[in-house]
This record gives structure tokens, C-alpha cells and sequence, in this order.
């Protein structure tokens, strides 16, 4: 049997490996054992059972650093996080990772829930125009979330606004023009999403742009939606007063059926009380106004094969 010396000697490394820490407390705590094991009352029970209920004690310790949500009577709590967060944009979380992660204020989550109310993440219009930028025809307007972008989300320089107005409408169709934008301010692809979004300056702050119809101006050329709706890795949909489908998996699949299967109606289209979000993997949230089983963005375009398959998915 070990002395109190060679103990106090394997303090250190007997704390470590049961994931304490080796202090003056603990130190006490063993001399004070030693000094009762010599005591006139100590008996053989006690002598055997206190071996047994130090190790259940040093395991119970052990646990409650070790497996997460078990805590002690004074440690954290734990918290419900949503199930699907959104991330600041353009810093990604580890594959398979859902926590609640810092967002930049302005940001929205999209969550578990079985009737989501109306959200709107469309800058407000003002002066009867809303927030935009034009590039060559094609029209963008700004979102609200999130309130900035980082650097990694930017692709290629489209160009600089060569043209600021409150009337854009009266700008022409080339180059790059806009009422938010200030004039000379480079206009910036977003990485990965084609002619969907794009990203400037505005305020000291990069904000997105979502492609969108202005004028009765939406398609151009041999454009579908999947070209004015670049969804790369969706994560997660909400369509208002339905609910929300947060797995990645169905997610991918229902914008899969929307830009395979939506029929162009028309190039002007208008905002409802109804609309579709849709979480990208880099924490930008896209969004369409519904009306019926017609969604709007740039244009109006039908598609009821992905209102029956977004139920089924709830299911």
C-alpha cells in the first residue's frame, strides 16, 4: 500500500487522468483521509467502503466535465440552440455541425416550426422605388439579411456604378446603375452564385443584391429560373403559413423540383403576404413571394409540383 507521500507525489497525474484539477482542496482532502484511516474509529467496513465511494465520486466528477449537458449544481445549463441557425455569412460551419453560431445583427434563423408567420427580407421600397443595382439589364434588389457580407463571399469585379439616380428606371439598360449604390463604388459578384446575387458597398458595409424584375424587365436572353435563382446548397426552406422543411437533404431536393419544373408567366410580378425562404449553406437566405402556386422574384413563374412536394415533405 502507497504511503501519503508517494499519493501526494501521483497527485498531479492521478487528477489529470480522472480530469481534475490538483489543487490545495484536493491535497487537504488526502491528508485528511490518511488521518481518519488511523483513527480509533475506523473500522474494516470503512475501511472497504471508502475505497469504493472515493472512485464513485471521482467518476461522477469525471462525467460531469466530460459528457456534454451533464452539469454541476453551479455550472452552465443547457440551452435550446435551433436546429438550423443562420451562420455569418461566408464562414461555413464544419459539415454536420448545427449550433447556434454568431450571426451579423439583422440576421434571421430559420427553425422548426408547423405554421411560420410572413417574413420579408426584401429591403423596404422608398420613393417608389426600392433599394437596387442594375447590371446590363439585369436587376437586383437588396436584402436586409444579412446586414453584411465577408470577403470570401465575393467573386469577380462586375464593374463600378456609373450612374446613380432615384429614377433607374430611366437609366438605360447598360452599364451599372443604382439608387443605393453610390456612383463609383465596384459592384462584386457573389461567389458561386451566377447571375443570382451580387454584393457593393453600401455605408461602409458589403450588402447583397437578390435578382429580381424591375421595370417589367426580368429574363434576359435564354435565362431560366434556375439561372435568376442560384440555390447552391440549400439547407433549409420556410414557406409561410405552411411550415418549414430543415433537413438538407429534402431541401435540396424541393429547389431541385422549383427551377427544373416552374413555368414563366410573365415578367412583372408583385409582393404578397406569403413568401419562400431559402437558406444557403454560406448563410445567405434567398426569398420569393407566393401567390397561390405561383412564386415571384424575377418574374412570375408557375410550378405546382413544388407546393405538392414541399407537403409531402412535412409529412
Amino acid at each position: 500500500m502507497k504511503s501519503v507521500e508517494e499519493r501526494l507525489r501521483d497527485l498531479p497525474r492521478m487528477a489529470d487522468s480522472a480530469g481534475l484539477q490538483a489543487d490545495e482542496q484536493l491535497k487537504r482532502r488526502i491528508l485528511r483521509a490518511a488521518q481518519e484511516q488511523h483513527a480509533p474509529r475506523d473500522s474494516w467496513v470503512l475501511r472497504r467502503v471508502a475505497p469504493v465511494m472515493a472512485a464513485v465520486v471521482i467518476l461522477v466528477g469525471a462525467a460531469a466535465f466530460a459528457v456534454p449537458g451533464l452539469h454541476t449544481a453551479n455550472g452552465p445549463r443547457a440551452t435550446d440552440v435551433p436546429l438550423i441557425t443562420s451562420f455569418a455569412a461566408g464562414n461555413n460551419a464544419p459539415a454536420g455541425e448545427k449550433l447556434a453560431l454568431d450571426v451579423p445583427k439583422g440576421s434571421i434563423t430559420i427553425k422548426s416550426s408547423s405554421n411560420p408567420s410572413y417574413r420579408s427580407i426584401w429591403a423596404k421600397a422608398s420613393g417608389g422605388n426600392f433599394p437596387l443595382v442594375g447590371v446590363d439589364g439585369r436587376y437586383y434588389r437588396m436584402l436586409t439579411n444579412p446586414t453584411s457580407v465577408s470577403g470570401s463571399l465575393l467573386g469577380g469585379a462586375l464593374g463600378s456604378v456609373g450612374t446613380y439616380t432615384s429614377e433607374p428606371a430611366l437609366a438605360g439598360r447598360s452599364g451599372i446603375v443604382s439608387n443605393t449604390v453610390a456612383e463609383g463604388e465596384t459592384v462584386y459578384a457573389v461567389s458561386g452564385m451566377n447571375n443570382a446575387m451580387v454584393a457593393a458597398n453600401v455605408n461602409g458595409q458589403m450588402r447583397v443584391f437578390q435578382r429580381v424584375s424591375f421595370g417589367d424587365s426580368a429574363l434576359v436572353g435564354g435565362e431560366k429560373l434556375a439561372d435568376t435563382l442560384k440555390a447552391n446548397g440549400p439547407v433549409a426552406l420556410e414557406l409561410s403559413g405552411v411550415g418549414t422543411v430543415n433537413d438538407a437533404a429534402a431541401a435540396s431536393r424541393l429547389v431541385n423540383i422549383l427551377t427544373s419544373n416552374a413555368s414563366f408567366l410573365r415578367a412583372g410580378g408583385s409582393e404578397t403576404n406569403q413568401s419562400l425562404l431559402i437558406q444557403l449553406q454560406n448563410g445567405i437566405v434567398l426569398q420569393m413571394a407566393v401567390n397561390g402556386e405561383r412564386v415571384i422574384a424575377c418574374g412570375t413563374w408557375a410550378c405546382p409540383e413544388f407546393f405538392d412536394a414541399f407537403q409531402e415533405a412535412l409529412q
